[in-house]
């Protein structure tokens, strides 16, 4: 193997697997990129296999900005979630038709629910 190359193989395998699981199961596979030992080598050639699609997701925070975007490969997603100075804390290769950590969470539907009920009753008074 190329030195320098360590984990770029296995991990592009493990995206194969994944996304013949997602086709095949609909199972979705979530690879935490920051908790694996990779080199920088392995870094470019994983991302220079998957390439870059064209659709991007930015979440604008003060405390945790987010970024995903489509790989070139449908259904791969990197996502790089930050810290307040804007390093990196997680970063992810996601195989699933949309990523999980972009999705609104339970909890912010609650608080949207609440808010939307409370607009609602003020509107209906006022009339």
């Amino acid at each position: 193997m190329s030195e320098g190359l360590m984990n770029a193989l296995p991990i592009l395998r493990e995206i194969l697997i994944a996304l013949k699981e997602l086709y095949e199961k609909g199972e979705e596979h979530i690879i935490y990129i920051n908790k694996l030992p990779l080199t920088q080598k392995d870094r470019e050639l994983i991302l220079d296999v998957l390439g870059r699609g064209q659709v991007r997701i930015y979440y604008s925070s003060k405390t945790q900005p987010a970024e995903w975007w489509e790989t070139g490969i449908y259904g791969v997603w990197v996502g790089v979630i930050k810290d307040r100075d804007g390093k990196p804390i997680l970063e992810t290769v996601e195989i699933t038709y949309f990523p999980k950590l972009a999705s609104a969470q339970r909890e912010d539907i609650r608080e949207s629910i609440k808010y939307l009920e409370r607009r609602l009753s003020e509107i209906e008074e006022v009339r």
